[in-house]
């Protein structure tokens, strides 16, 4: 096997793993008044605030009306602020509220915890690799939405 198969193999191997866990720890914190998918939208607005409906129904993996039904009970328990697009009246915005994004804090705090504890237990040296591996992972399979380029590898991309 070659270098690049065995870093690929690597990556769709581990990163899903990773995820998991990190979801777990994320889920343990979140308010418990809100499901795990109403949880994953919270994220998905925080991470692209001001995103539209048809966004975050992609994201959940789940139909247009089914997110507004979710969106309309995260307004309701004043997690999430629904706007009008000025620019597209047919458009609504999603942002979050600031009961909703202290809840997110929490648990976003909870999961850094857990990850701080694991990656204390590294070398200074495998931490500052694997803080360069990361980067270079996100600059390998993030585009650029104003050129759909993929940026070269060790490019700092911008966060969405």
């Amino acid at each position: 096997m070659s270098s690049e198969e065995d870093a690929a193999v690597a990556i769709l191997e581990q990163v899903p793993v990773a995820m998991r866990a990190i979801r777990a720890r994320m889920r343990e914190r979140r308010p418990p008044r809100i499901s795990v998918a109403q949880f994953r939208a919270l994220l998905y607005v925080r991470r692209n605030t001001g995103c539209g409906l048809s966004d975050l129904a992609e994201h959940l993996g789940t139909s247009v009306p089914a997110a507004s039904e979710l969106v309309s009970r995260l307004v309701r328990e004043e997690l999430l602020v629904r706007e009008t697009d000025p620019a597209e009246r047919r458009r609504i915005r999603l942002t979050l509220s600031a009961e909703g994004s202290g809840q997110l804090d929490e648990a976003r705090s909870a999961a850094v915890d857990w990850l701080r504890a694991r990656v204390a237990t590294l070398e200074p040296a495998r931490q500052r690799a694997l803080v360069a591996a990361l980067a270079d992972l996100r600059s390998l399979v993030e585009t650029r939405p104003e050129t759909g380029e993929v940026p070269a590898a060790g490019e700092r991309a911008r966060a969405t």
